[in-house]
């Protein structure tokens, strides 16, 4: 499985635990198998057999009642949700992992919900579902979770595989980018010392932090009549923009001298309002 190694762990481990269970979950779509929704005895029983078969699992079956009065039927709360939660037998497993199918009797709906720590760093966790399943199959989906379960420990592989492709990519995007910044700080204060321009190389970090890897470079270079150019670099474009800044700050004074009145090249933000056209004299009118 080719992932895109850009996106974060949590985006591609949920991506591939989907897939493992998008079709865990059958539907009877002839109508023909057993009614379990109409026999919540025979539903438990089963879902209790198929739990004491399962032997690299651990099972945990619980019973979920109405409490609203009008629900009572025959002198008891009615019977509403049904879920069978299975995780790892081994200990050490056992919270990294769990997959749980609800069966609501009342809406006749059942869900399967993922959730797992696996490959991740402490703390952090991902869930996934498949929802709103009507006219479950029990039987061929409890099928498809006892060969689910066999093949965890393939499945585990995987994920973990995934959680150690990313790392390592990170590793090498975290090495090129401590590379490329060695370069700017080498590179342009070599370059501009012998420009005979004024100068100065201003760091930047992600989130107004410091320390790591600077996000991006912003030099700023002294020019005539009181003007400033900043030129941002960051560690994908500085190789393409040191050989121009010197031609490109050429350009700019040539422009400025040119100019007959003052003018500043600035950037501006995604909250400028622009006026197109006859906009702002129509709106005069």
């Amino acid at each position: 499985m080719a992932e895109n190694m850009k996106e974060p762990l949590d985006v591609l481990l949920k991506r591939y635990w989907c897939d493992q269970i998008r079709d865990l979950a059958k539907t009877d779509s002839m109508g023909g198998k057993f009614d379990y929704f109409g026999n919540p005895n025979a539903l438990i029983l089963k879902l209790k057999v198929f739990s004491n078969s399962l032997g690299d699992f651990v099972s945990e079956l619980k019973e979920y009642h109405s409490d609203a009065k009008y629900f009572l039927f025959k002198g008891r709360r009615r019977l509403e949700i049904i879920k069978l939660k299975l995780m790892p037998k081994p200990i050490r497993d056992r919270s990294k992992l769990e997959l749980t199918l609800s069966i609501n009797l009342m809406t006749r709906k059942s869900y399967v919900f993922l959730y797992s720590k696996i490959g991740l760093t402490k703390g952090n966790f991902i869930t996934v579902s498949v929802e709103d399943i009507e006219n479950l199959d029990v039987e061929a989906t409890l099928d498809n979770m006892r060969a689910w379960a066999v093949d965890y420990q393939k499945n585990k592989a995987n994920a973990e595989r995934i959680a150690e492709e990313k790392r390592i990519e990170e590793l090498k995007q975290k090495k090129l980018a401590e590379m490329a910044s060695k370069s700017i700080e080498t590179i342009v204060p070599q370059m501009m010392a012998e420009s005979g321009y004024e100068w100065n190389l201003e760091s930047e970090y992600k989130h107004y932090g410091c320390g790591g890897v600077p996000e991006r470079y912003i030099l700023r270079i002294k020019t005539k009549s009181h003007k400033m150019i900043e030129i941002t670099l960051s560690q994908k474009n500085f190789a393409k923009k040191i050989p121009e800044i010197l031609n490109v700050v050429h350009q700019i004074e040539q422009l400025l001298e040119q100019a007959p009145f003052a003018v500043n090249i600035l950037n501006y933000g995604p909250g400028t309002r622009w006026i197109k056209g006859t906009e702002y004299v129509e709106k005069l009118f």
